[in-house]
């Protein structure tokens, strides 16, 4: 019962999925860049892994009393079935976050500040004091955020380029996983999904948008078409059904490696040659509804690929300016006074 406690709780059946979203970031950026520093991407990951499972510590005291009332929770929540006290996942928690935090500070500010918000928006998420689960639009839109920093921490990792970074991909998969976060709680049962139509269909419209600006903006159109056909059957499989937890852990364990072995399929050079004439083909038929839009719409979807700063350390002097600037103002008011 030890062992099963040690390799089954919060952490363990959450960190395969965690794994995942990280190298995403890591295999777009050496999928774009061509090399990759496996030493920096191993120690990021460490961190990432170890900081964030400092929240599952957090969650499983915060739910432990409803968690009581889940036969399927009892056997993975430590807390709640009695395997370990409160004070001892505090204090786990905070060995976990600390080391995390320790260990991201050796790759670089901006990854360690990534982190930082991460913890932060989780404890947003979980806090009874936020309550902010009793709004679905704080939660949608949190969720969101998480994701959205979670897919792109291997990217940021190594290397701060605003320029290059695949926004809209790494927005899709946020989004995607907001739309399926409000599934998995509404147990997979069609009638509650239909109570949440006013935050999924906006999701789901979101998401399609997104997915088509991936599509015509990066060189990444077969893995993309691929993720999409296997979304479509994992939607099949579960609307409608009660599936247990495990049964439903285990569905995430074979489809979410997908996500990174769709783009490493890029380095076989048959489906690479695919995915180019997919590309190029896209890119001709782009060209042709261009020519037909009025020039500002053209001008604007040509423009959702363009960053205004071109590194992260840009948009740091931009934001010292401009607080400079405010700063400046302040003083000269006072004076005037």
């Amino acid at each position: 019962m030890a062992m099963k406690s040690f390799l089954y709780n919060s952490v363990t059946v959450s960190m395969p999925k965690n794994a995942v979203q990280f190298m995403l970031g890591v295999v777009l950026f050496w999928l774009v860049y061509g090399s990759l520093d496996f030493a920096t991407a191993a120690v990021a990951m460490a961190a990432f892994l170890m900081a964030y499972s400092s929240v599952y510590f957090f969650n499983d005291i915060v739910d432990c009393e409803e968690d009581e009332h889940d036969p399927e929770k009892m056997e993975w929540k430590l807390v709640a079935n009695g395997k370990i006290s409160k004070r001892g996942a505090g204090i786990a928690g905070l060995v976990f976050l600390f080391a995390g935090l320790a260990l991201a500070s050796t790759i670089n500010g901006w990854f360690l500040l990534m982190m930082v918000v991460l913890v932060f928006l989780n404890f947003l998420h979980s806090s009874p004091y936020t309550k902010l689960k009793k709004s679905m639009p704080a939660v949608t839109v949190n969720i969101t955020a998480i994701e959205f920093l979670k897919y792109s921490s291997g990217w940021f990792a190594l290397t701060s380029s605003l320029t290059t970074f695949p926004f809209w991909i790494i927005l899709t998969f946020s989004l995607i996983y907001s739309a399926m976060y409000l599934v998995y709680k509404s147990r997979f049962r069609g009638k509650e999904i239909i109570s949440k139509k006013s935050i999924i269909i906006p999701l789901g419209l979101a998401s399609a948008f997104s997915y088509l600006v991936s599509i015509l903006l990066y060189d990444f159109a077969l893995p993309m078409i691929f993720l999409l056909a296997m979304s479509l059957a994992l939607a099949k499989f579960s609307i409608g059904k009660r599936l247990q937890f495990m049964k439903w852990l285990w569905v995430e364990f074979a489809i979410l490696p997908m996500i990174v072995l769709a783009f490493l399929m890029l380095s076989i050079p048959p489906i690479a040659q695919a995915n180019s004439n997919i590309t190029s083909t896209i890119g001709q038929y782009k060209q042709i509804v261009y020519q037909e839009l009025p020039g500002s719409v053209a001008d604007g979807l040509k423009n959702l690929s363009e960053s205004r700063y071109e590194t992260l350390e840009e948009v740091q002097d931009a934001i010292n300016q401009s607080l400079n600037l405010t700063a400046l103002n302040f003083l000269e008011s006072g004076n005037d006074k």
